[in-house]
């Protein structure tokens, strides 16, 4: 299990790495003591928890700019994200719950300790269904390769086109209708109407064909375009997507 905490306060941080070495099952242990380190952790490890003090008196930044940082980011793999905290305000978790966080250890609960978080983690990773251990692979895949193209993470529609590749990929069909089997799939998830759906993914790909130089999208896509508009259509960049992610896989 590789996790990294982040903490500021030197005394917590032996605590976990003293804690991390005697674990029954084996753990690698990255330590941050500042939102700018945790950020570069983060993007360049591959973590399966993130154990994130939400406070950080002492360093850089704080636990909130470091899930807001996380929310719009795609990270290559989706991390567990549990707090840790002095923080017994209602309304603060609620915040940190909104911003993507799974689960919150209070530090002034009598039962609170290192061992406690560790094995939270571990049991949550170790105790999910295979299928969606899968499921997030491969909308990791899909992620890394539209990143590839040049969508990035502020792009409005990103999202419905990494779900559209997903339904298309789990649904099987070798020629699909978006119109029947995909936008409304993706509509009912994030309670949109089809039409806005088809809207946003078709603005993502101009917006995308405009800011991306040519080189990065003749290397990153390979295949057909509308050439009455010179860029491709939704269901041309759907399926190459789709088809792409299942060779990999397949490989």
């Amino acid at each position: 299990m590789r996790v990294l905490l982040i903490e500021d306060e030197a005394v917590h941080l032996l605590k976990y790495e003293k804690c991390a070495e005697n674990l029954p099952y084996e753990v690698e242990l990255n330590t941050a003591d500042g939102l700018k380190k945790a950020i570069k952790l983060a993007e360049e490890g591959n973590f399966d928890a993130i154990f994130l003090d939400l406070e950080l008196h002492e360093s850089d930044g704080d636990g909130i700019s470091f899930l807001k940082w996380l929310k719009k980011t795609k990270l290559k793999k989706s991390p567990l994200i549990i707090i840790i905290t002095i923080n017994r305000s209602y309304s603060m978790h609620e915040i940190v719950r909104n911003l993507g966080a799974d689960y919150i250890f209070g530090k002034k609960k009598p039962d609170y300790s290192p061992r406690l978080v560790f094995d939270f983690a571990y049991n949550c990773l170790t105790s999910r269904p295979k299928s969606e251990q899968i499921h997030d692979g491969i909308e990791a895949a899909i992620v890394r390769e539209v990143e590839k193209i040049g969508f990035t993470y502020d792009i409005s529609g990103k999202n419905y086109l990494v779900s559209a590749v997903s339904v298309i990929i789990h649904a099987g069909k070798n020629n699909p209708c978006l119109q029947k089997d995909v936008y409304p799939v993706i509509a009912q998830k994030f309670k949109k109407t089809d039409w806005s759906v088809n809207k946003a993914i078709r603005n993502a790909i101009v917006k995308t064909w405009r800011i991306t130089d040519l080189e990065t999208l003749q290397k990153n896509y390979t295949s057909n375009i509308d050439y009455d508009t010179g860029v491709p259509t939704n269901k041309q960049m759907i399926m190459y997507l789709a088809d792409k992610i299942k060779r990999d896989c397949a490989g």
